[in-house]
């Protein structure tokens, strides 16, 4: 189904920066991108359109950079980000799959000849997955899936032999490679873990990892050393780590698709915002994933406002 429309207000989700004082939410309007800051003590009247849309393709260039292009379409969507014309024209498809495939775009090629790091990280409630990450995307790759605990276990020259190690650490150790949105917030409201508890998680995962990685003759000779360093987790994600520690952290029970949003950001964790309606409130954390291919617009928010109640009330 097609929708066209050159002033729809896309929102692309919540990036990050070392270079920026808060998490970023991204909304794009045909060309035009507007970066909306996820301050702390900021309040805010979010509203958020029911439908979902396509947000476009990624193209490279040929110095490794890439393009962002909104979707020729407008197509609507019952699931995922992209329409099936979309998908077929992105070329990040082809990182996944290039250690098996020898096939890329040039711009990939460029990209994944840069020194690659393999992590393994760990989310609330004791998920822990194994994942790579370009030099440039070292920080920002954890930040944006939200990992609470996550550990560097090696370096590469270069991605095609980061992700062969990856695989290898899938199949061998039994780490998964992808964790589930929803999973991550159902742990961080559910209390099943305390934060030394996972700690403790990700460093047998890690050092279990390192292990069999260590055993494997020939690393060398591919330019991969073994590392053991600690991810920094952003400033702004203490809090909602805080909160779900001393398991203060509630969900936010409103359903967010055409509806409006009133919040005070406290923190931001990845895709997840956790808001409440001022001092004494209930903290809550909001699924930001959810945002992504809808419409949304930001007003600022001045005084009080109702506070969002939980679903027995």
């Amino acid at each position: 189904m097609e929708f066209p429309s050159a002033s729809r207000q896309l929102c692309h989700g919540i990036s990050f920066s070392q270079h920026e004082p808060a998490p970023m939410l991204r909304l794009r309007t045909a060309d035009q991108w507007k970066t909306e800051y996820l301050e702390l003590n900021r309040s805010l009247s979010m509203d958020v359109g029911e439908l979902k849309f396509c947000l476009g393709y990624i193209t490279m260039n040929r110095d490794g950079s890439r393009n962002t292009l909104p979707c020729p379409k407008t197509k609507a969507l019952r699931t995922g980000t992209q329409c099936d014309s979309c998908r077929r024209l992105d070329h990040s498809k082809f990182m996944h799959q290039f250690h098996k495939t020898g096939e890329a775009p040039e711009g990939m090629r460029k990209y994944l000849e840069q020194p690659h790091f393999l992590y393994v990280a760990s989310f609330a409630h004791g998920a822990t997955k194994v994942g790579t990450t370009s030099t440039q995307s070292k920080w920002t790759r954890l930040a944006q899936q939200g990992a609470v605990i996550a550990r560097y276990i090696a370096r590469a020259n270069d991605g095609t032999a980061i992700r062969v190690l990856e695989d290898l650490v899938t199949v061998h150790v039994a780490l998964t490679q992808q964790v589930r949105q929803k999973s991550k917030i159902k742990g961080l409201v559910s209390w099943e873990l305390d934060l030394a508890q996972l700690d403790e998680i990700n460093e047998q995962a890690a050092s279990k990892a390192r292990d069999f990685l260590g055993a494997q003759r020939g690393l060398d000779t591919y330019g991969v050393e073994l590392r053991d360093e600690l991810w920094e987790q952003p400033a702004f994600a203490h809090p909602v780590i805080e909160a779900w520690n001393s398991r203060t952290l509630h969900a936010w029970n409103s359903a967010l698709p055409g509806a409006t949003a009133d919040l005070r950001i406290r923190g931001v964790l990845g895709q997840s915002i956790m808001a409440d309606s001022g001092e004494g409130t209930t903290l809550r954390l909001l699924d930001a994933a959810e945002l992504k291919t809808r419409e949304v617009q930001l007003r600022q928010q001045y005084g009080e406002f109702k506070e969002e109640q939980s679903a027995l009330f």
